[in-house]
Formats: C-alpha cells, sequence, structure tokens
C-alpha cells in the first residue's frame, strides 16, 4: 500500500513519536514502512476474524453471541468485532515500539550499575575511553541493553567516520534510558578536557547502586499494594462468588453455568494479568547460567613439513572423541542428578510419564485426577530449579571474598597466577573445584587469559561473568589488578545484598498469600461441612451438593497454581521459583478436600 507510506512521507510531524521510539526501541525499520505494515497486519486480522466468528457463530460453540444477539443484529456482530478487533491490532503495532523503548529503558537502568563498574575498572586500569565502550559492546550477554547501546557509538566511530564524541552525543540523543543519557551527556566533557575519567565512572557507579537501592524500595512498595489487591481479587471475590452460586441455585439453577464461567476464566486470566503487571514493575535481576562460546586463544607456530599416517590420525581422533563420550556418559551415571541442574526443564522428561499415573487410577475424578498430574509435572522441575539455583546462589555468595582475597595476594606482589594458587590453600566453598581445574589449566601450560575464560563459560553465573570479563581485560594491561578486583567484588557484593533485601521484604508479602489461601480453604470446609448440610436439610430446591464441592475443589486448584506462581514472581522475580509454592498449595487442597471434607 504504497499511497500509505507517501502519506506517512508528507506528514512526519505526525508521527514524530512513533520515529523516536522506533530508534529509541533499535527497531530498523523506517517509520513510513511500519505504519504501512501496521495496517496491513490489521487488515489480515479484519479478515481473519470475520471468517472465525461466522465459523464459530454456526457451531454455537458459545451461549454469549447467543445473548449479545437480542441486542445486536447479527449482521452488526459480524461487523463490528472485526473492526474492533482491527482497530486492537492496529493500535497494539504502533505502541509496540513504545513499550519496547520502555522494556529497554528498564533493562538498561538495571544493568547500568555493573556497566559503570566495568567502566570504573577499565578506566582505573588506563584504557582509553573508546576502547571502554568496544570492549562493553563485545559482552552482550553480560551487559545486555547497555551494550547494545555501546555497539552503536563503536558503529557510528567505524562505520559512519564519526569521532567519539560525535557518536557519544548521538548514542545519548537515541537512549531510551534517561539514566544513560545523563551518564554520555557528563562523561563527552571529560573525553573533550582529555582528563581522566575513572573517577567519574566511580562516582557513577556508587550513585547507581544507590539509585537501584532505592528504585527497589518503591517496588517492594508497591508490592505491598498488589499484595493487598491479590486478597481482594482473589480470595474475597471467589468467596463473593461461591455464596452467589449457592443463592442462585435456590432461585434459578439455569443462571449457575455463567457463575461457573466467571471462576474458571477470571481466575487464570486475572492471575495472569497480576503476573505480567508485578513482572513489568520488578526490578529485574539476571540470575541464571549462560555459557558463551567457548573461544579460546591458540598459539601457532611453524614446524617442518612431515608425512602423517592419515589412518592413524584418523585412529586417533576417534578413540579420542569415543573416550570424550564414554567420560560425558560417566559423570551422568555417578551423577544422575547432574543432567537435570545443568537445564531444569530436562526434568520434564520425568515428569511428563509421572502424570499419567492419576489417570490410571479409575476410583479417582477428572478434577482430582487432573490436579495430582500437575503435582507430578512440577515435583520433578520444581526440585531440579530449586537444586540449581540455589547451587548458583552459593556461588555467588562465595565469589567476593575469592576476589577480595587474590586483590591481597596482588597487593603483595604476586601475579594474579600464583595468587590463585595460594587462595587454593584455603575453603572458598563451591567454588574450590572449579578454581582447581582453573589452576590445574593454567599449570598444563594454558594461558591465564583462556584460563580464566574457560573458568567463566563453566560457571556462568552473573556476578562471576562480569569479574572475569573485568579482570581479563585489565590483566592484558597491567599485572596490578588489585583495583580491578576489589571494583568487581564490590560489584558482587552489591548485587548480592540488593537480593537478600528484596527477599527479606518480600517474605512478609509471602506469608501473607499462604494465610490468604489457608483462609479460602477454611471457608471452603465451613460451606461444605456445616452450611450446605443445613441448607439441605431444609428441603429447598438447590443445587446438588456435590456440584457445589466439586467447583469448590476445582477454583481452590485453579487459585493454588497461581496462587503459587504469583508467589514466586512476587518474592523472588520468576515465574518457576513459584512452583514449590503451587505444589505445597495443590497438596493442601487435595488433602483438605479429600480428608477433611471426604469429597
Amino acid at each position: 500500500m504504497n499511497f500509505i507510506r507517501r502519506y506517512v512521507k508528507k506528514n512526519p510531524e505526525k508521527y514524530y513519536n512513533l520515529r523516536k521510539n522506533l530508534r529509541a526501541a533499535r527497531i530498523g525499520i523506517p517509520y513510513p514502512a511500519y505504519v504501512n505494515r501496521s495496517y496491513s497486519y490489521a487488515a489480515a486480522a479484519v479478515f481473519v476474524s470475520f471468517i472465525s466468528l461466522c465459523i464459530l457463530l454456526q457451531q454455537r460453540i458459545f451461549p454469549f453471541p447467543e445473548l449479545l444477539q437480542q441486542y445486536i443484529p447479527i449482521y452488526g456482530f459480524l461487523i463490528v468485532i472485526p473492526l474492533l478487533i482491527g482497530y486492537v491490532v492496529f493500535k497494539f503495532l504502533m505502541f509496540y515500539p513504545k513499550f519496547t523503548a520502555a522494556s529497554r529503558r528498564t533493562k538498561i537502568d538495571v544493568v547500568l550499575p555493573h556497566a559503570a563498574a566495568f567502566c570504573y575498572g577499565m578506566g582505573k586500569g588506563g584504557i582509553p575511553i573508546y576502547e571502554i565502550f568496544k570492549e562493553l559492546a563485545k559482552n552482550h550477554h553480560i551487559y545486555g541493553e547497555v551494550s547494545k547501546e555501546a555497539l552503536y557509538i563503536v558503529r557510528d566511530v567505524e562505520l559512519l567516520g564519526s569521532d567519539i564524541i560525535t557518536a557519544i552525543k548521538n548514542a545519548a540523543r537515541t537512549t531510551p534510558s534517561e539514566n544513560f543519557r545523563e551518564f554520555l551527556e557528563n562523561l563527552v566533557p571529560m573525553v573533550e578536557g582529555g582528563s581522566n575519567a575513572h573517577q567519574y565512572f566511580s562516582v557513577k557507579m556508587h550513585q547507581y547502586f544507590e539509585h537501584a537501592k532505592k528504585t527497589q524500595e518503591m517496588f517492594l512498595k508497591n508490592l505491598e499494594l498488589l499484595c493487598e489487591v491479590y486478597v481482594v481479587a482473589f480470595v474475597a471475590v471467589p468467596i463473593f462468588l461461591l455464596v452467589t452460586l449457592v443463592t442462585i441455585g435456590f432461585l434459578q439453577t439455569s443462571q449457575a453455568p455463567y457463575i461457573f464461567q466467571t471462576l474458571f476464566i477470571g481466575l487464570p486470566v486475572g492471575s495472569i494479568a497480576m503476573i505480567i503487571i508485578i513482572d513489568s514493575i520488578s526490578p529485574k535481576e539476571d540470575l541464571d547460567m549462560k555459557q558463551v562460546n567457548d573461544t579460546s586463544i591458540k598459539r601457532t607456530f611453524f614446524v617442518e613439513r612431515e608425512i602423517i599416517n592419515e589412518a592413524e590420525y584418523t585412529h586417533k581422533i576417534n578413540k579420542y572423541e569415543r573416550k570424550k563420550r564414554f567420560n560425558k556418559f560417566r559423570k551422568y551415571i555417578k551423577n544422575p542428578g547432574s543432567i537435570f541442574y545443568e537445564n531444569p526443564l530436562r526434568a520434564m522428561f520425568i515428569g511428563i510419564p509421572l502424570m499419567y499415573i492419576p489417570f490410571l487410577l479409575p476410583d479417582l475424578s477428572l478434577d482430582k485426577q487432573l490436579l495430582l498430574a500437575a503435582v507430578l509435572v512440577m515435583i520433578p522441575l520444581s526440585i531440579a530449579y530449586e537444586f540449581k539455583m540455589r547451587r548458583l546462589t552459593k556461588m555467588d555468595k562465595a565469589i567476593p571474598d575469592f576476589l577480595r582475597r587474590l586483590a591481597e595476594m596482588n597487593e603483595i606482589g604476586l601475579t594474579l597466577k600464583h595468587a590463585i594458587g595460594l587462595v587454593l590453600k584455603s575453603d572458598i566453598g563451591l567454588l574450590s573445584k572449579e578454581v582447581r581445574r582453573m589452576w590445574l589449566d593454567m599449570e598444563w601450560g594454558c594461558e591465564m587469559k583462556e584460563a580464566l575464560i574457560r573458568f567463566e563459560n563453566r560457571i556462568g553465573t552473573p556476578a562471576l561473568r562480569r569479574a572475569i570479563t573485568l579482570i581479563v581485560k585489565a590483566s592484558e594491561v597491567s599485572n596490578d589488578t588489585k583495583n580491578v578486583l576489589l571494583i568487581a567484588a564490590d560489584d558482587a557484593e552489591n548485587t548480592i545484598r540488593l537480593r537478600r533485601d528484596r527477599f527479606d521484604t518480600a517474605f512478609v508479602y509471602l506469608a501473607t498469600i499462604y494465610i490468604a489461601f489457608g483462609t479460602f480453604i477454611y471457608v471452603c470446609y465451613s460451606f461444605s461441612m456445616q452450611f450446605m448440610p443445613s441448607i439441605t436439610a431444609l428441603g429447598t430446591n438447590t443445587m446438588a451438593t456435590a456440584n457445589i464441592n466439586s467447583t469448590m475443589f476445582a477454583t481452590c486448584g485453579i487459585l493454588g497454581l497461581f496462587s503459587g506462581l504469583i508467589t514466586g514472581q512476587m518474592a523472588e522475580g520468576r515465574l518457576l521459583f513459584g512452583l514449590k509454592h503451587s505444589v505445597i498449595f495443590l497438596l493442601m487442597t487435595y488433602v483438605a478436600f479429600t480428608i477433611l471434607m471426604g469429597y
């Protein structure tokens, strides 16, 4: 649709914000082409929704359209709904760059303290500003969106021929983060004056960590409000609907299915919305293992040409590969759990077969079978994920002490290699085994830089990735790495402190959710064991008690599943952290209804 592109080009001021958001989101599409694409997708959505709606109305799957026909003619329904869907699709696409830019702003602000620490360490080692941004751009797996912003500075210098000051100003103008914009704009006078910028980086590093602490405090205050919303929306409202369900049973049983739909659809949709809201306001932290490409430094040299027996060479290579596979297999045999701890999602290979066990028990009703199947799927995944994250957390806690010991050894004149050898004689927790492997790499002739990179690839925790990257670059400039090691240790300690403060504060909200869910189960118990028998004794035309119990059981199951996920998102910022809470809630539901209520 070229006429749309021509119209957009003639009215650039109308799409100024869109163009700005596209740049901030780093979406490499010209704004006329983006608007044209949005209209095309909206038109396709109108067509697809019209066809789908015609099919659904013919099948009469849902009762809602029949109710709406009393007020809206069928043809009006077929016209209004597709147009409304097309309008929503178009508005979503036009809003998407702004949403992406806002998401990038959050990610930049989260990583910015660590990026400032990296710049401080590099600047302290005497590395020029441009080289600092170049190294920052190379480590996207560590510094994320900040690395992407640095990449645009490098692009302007190397591809577009701009000087470093112009490139920094361009990045400051287009970045979505106000903090990063201020960081770059205040850096320009330092570069122009030729002054030492490492003091500026030091000030900014401490400033950003203080800002991160205040941001987390604000988040925890918002979390308090969301916890109150949870109690009202996911405990009080379902209780009200259950009371309404019984009351309607006195008057008109045919209306009860709409209450069922409200509970069974409203609870999951509301829970997902709650999770999205918490995730959108939550300070993100990357607590996970990430391996980068295992890049090693190869030393090459020329030798005299010699004749090699190709068959013998191939045989030795194949023998070596077989030995590697056997050693890997033996490792998994000696420690079978390691295959799941490396990637917890592999635990689904255990959970999925287990979920079929309840369906082999014919005495159980379908809702009980579904609940137990969900529990059996989640238990292996929850155990594997919990073990992995606890192990990573313990490693992260050991990193600051390890780095400070290396700094003390380096301060008395030892090289980094010898300092690592001396540190091995003391206890450094879970890091001892991996540090020993790094030491053996260097003892067997591997260069220190290569050994450090292998060490980073094996551990892969965020704090260690940042520390090793900083140490490797600093060691290339000087053997005096004490200051860099202390900077990396401070960076790791600040991260651990923020994580601990968040969990300690969010523990109160975790307890609130447990109490609220327990209250809901108690209300269901009172309904089943006291209220419903009294109503049934009156001989009134009510719904069957079994149907009420079935509805309450399903409601508790849905609420328990999503309450656990919400708890994990609140307390620790990850859905998978909530799996253990979901398992506990579902087991509480099963025990309460099966043993206490006799359902």
